[in-house]
């Protein structure tokens, strides 16, 4: 079980160190996207994140979690993170609909704008996902620990 745990670890901040250089890099573009506030959302997304999944590396093996759901709520949440900043990043790159250039004015919506909200939307559904199997996790601990008595 402690090289499940080790792999789960070092999954985690493997994939936060990778969404921290890519929101760092995203960072330096900032003045070269076709939108600056998404260009620095996506930047934030990708600071955060980064920082975000670090961080989880550090609590997840103190989860009170079966290797399934385990498994089930680690990728979601690095999967959320990781579309959380690409979205955003393709968005700024290359428009939106509000600020999306004149001629697609009275027009539906562009693809890439089409792509880049669902790619959002499926991280915010997975990061409640993994969110929501985080606190069952912790609650088990909880429970756990007032078994045993008042601390």
């Amino acid at each position: 079980m402690l090289a499940t745990q080790d792999t789960l670890i070092l999954r985690f901040a493997r994939h936060g160190a990778l969404l921290l250089l890519a929101g760092l890099l995203t960072g330096i573009g900032i003045g070269k996207f076709h939108s600056h506030q998404l260009g620095n959302a996506a930047h934030l997304a990708g600071l955060i994140g980064g920082f975000g999944l670090i961080a989880v590396a550090w609590l997840w093996p103190r989860l009170s979690l079966g290797p399934r759901w385990s498994q089930v709520g680690a990728w979601s949440l690095i999967f959320s993170m990781h579309l959380s900043w690409l979205g955003l990043a393709l968005k700024a790159a290359l428009g939106s609909a509000s600020d999306a250039p004149l001629s697609s004015v009275g027009q539906g919506a562009a693809s890439w704008d089409a792509i880049s909200g669902f790619i959002l939307l499926v991280g915010a559904l997975l990061s409640l996902v993994g969110t929501l199997i985080m606190l069952i996790g912790l609650r088990a601990i909880r429970q756990s620990g007032n078994a045993t008595g008042p601390a």
